[in-house]
């Protein structure tokens, strides 16, 4: 691990877990894992992509994670659980962090994002995890530091207005095409997950000569990521985070939201 990696682990333990005053009973967690790249001593973040089986959000890039259950003592152990059951991660094979505020998704979820650091697993050994075939299509890992930082025609934006209000939301292309795994029924190439990829389910249409390129994060995947990102290296994006009159980001947008509906409806 290089100095800059121990410096970015160093800055999110630091960094003092974000207050939670939320009251919603719908509350979920999403765990952020990261681990070594041995190859080049930086850190990468496991990304999964959604089954096609899924009611919503099928084929998107996602953290593992989901809604809380009671029988959870905190949102720490909701991220670490889910994570276990989507991907085979151990309870014990991270170190937490830190919590970032929670966030709002696009179906008023409030999501909050749980650091964790992957003590046992480097981008090396991922073929250890195991995706739960109805959950999961793929695991990936990734650069941290694209997310500040992307290079050369992977990035791309577009604004919207999203509860009143200009929101920026965040693309970043080619993700994990050179270290992932598929669920045991997606292991070819002509599989759904990259056959959904080449034939532009994600808006590049790619021929079936063309060398798989990865996936795209984008929404709510990559906002956490930039802001993950941000923290650990101690310094903002080399892009403009926010749309013209953009008043909130996404963390004010879910205090916001909290605070101006019945906690209850949430």
């Amino acid at each position: 691990m290089n100095k800059k990696s121990v410096t970015a682990l160093g800055n999110l333990k630091s960094f003092p877990p974000a207050r939670d005053d939320f009251e919603s009973a719908k509350r979920s967690a999403v765990l952020v894992p990261l681990v070594l790249n041995p190859s080049t001593g930086n850190l990468d973040v496991i990304l999964t992509v959604r089954s096609s089986k899924l009611r919503t959000n099928a084929g998107d890039v996602a953290f593992p994670g989901g809604k809380h259950d009671p029988e959870d003592l905190d949102l720490i152990a909701t991220a670490k659980r889910e994570a276990f059951e989507e991907v085979g991660l151990p309870l014990d094979a991270s170190e937490h962090l830190t919590t970032l505020y929670p966030v709002l998704s696009r179906h008023f979820q409030v999501v909050t994002p749980v650091i964790a650091f992957c003590t046992h697993l480097t981008t090396e050994n991922i073929a250890q995890l195991r995706p739960n075939p109805g959950e999961v299509a793929a695991i990936f890992t990734t650069p941290l530091e694209h997310f500040l930082d992307p290079p050369k025609g992977s990035y791309n934006y577009f604004d919207m207005n999203w509860l009143s209000s200009p929101h920026r939301v965040h693309r970043f292309d080619n993700c994990g095409a050179d270290n992932y795994i598929l669920e045991t029924s997606e292991r070819t190439e002509s599989s759904s997950v990259l056959q959904d990829f080449k034939q532009g389910r994600k808006g590049t249409e790619q021929d079936e000569e063309t060398p798989f390129s990865g996936w795209s994060v984008y929404g709510l995947t990559a906002g956490v990521m930039i802001e993950v990102a941000k923290v650990a290296y101690g310094r903002p994006p080399s892009f403009l985070e926010r749309a013209p009159d953009q008043a909130l980001d996404m963390t004010y947008t879910a205090k916001w939201h909290n605070q101006t509906f019945a906690r209850n409806r949430l």
